[in-house]
């Protein structure tokens, strides 16, 4: 797969929300749904079909933060995730935020060093996140999910 041809937009309003891709980064369609709500969906395309998706919400008058990154489980691990944290930070960059967010369990080792490289810092911890706001537990590599772990990056 040619990476470089992966062509990233904002949905347009003909083309409907990918809950499918988007449910490999959150449990339930509900939590989808809130973010969406006053978010901005972006997707990513290979060809004609759908690879990856994002929302971008706004926390703050100069901070923004990345929801629901997903891309789909045959082609992780290839750079597109890289390819959508680059655009993004060009993006936003451009827009005038200084800050970027994102928030991961404190379970998922790997997305936590997959921010890491791409020069995000651990900042805080949102204590007991995923009880509150989930009705189920959810677990990740066995481990009951608990805490948000917050990284950022100054632009």
């Amino acid at each position: 797969m040619d990476t470089t041809k992966i062509r990233i937009n904002p949905i347009k309003e003909t083309e409907e929300v990918p809950y499918n891709l988007l449910l490999l980064s959150d449990d339930t369609k509900e939590a989808i749904e809130k973010n969406l709500d006053g978010g901005e969906l972006y997707l990513g395309k290979y060809k004609e079909q759908f690879v990856a998706a994002f929302i971008l919400k706004v926390v703050q008058n100069d901070t923004i933060e990345i929801k629901n990154i997903a891309v789909i489980e045959n082609l992780q691990g290839k750079g597109i995730g890289t390819i959508l944290l680059n655009y993004i930070k060009e993006k936003v960059k451009q827009r005038g935020f200084q800050k970027l967010l994102v928030g991961t369990c404190d379970q998922c080792e790997k997305e936590i060093e997959f921010y890491k490289k791409s020069d995000f810092m651990l900042t805080g911890i949102r204590k007991n996140f995923f009880l509150e706001n989930y009705n189920e537990p959810i677990y990740e590599n066995g481990k009951q999910i608990i805490d948000m772990v917050i990284l950022e990056i100054d632009l």
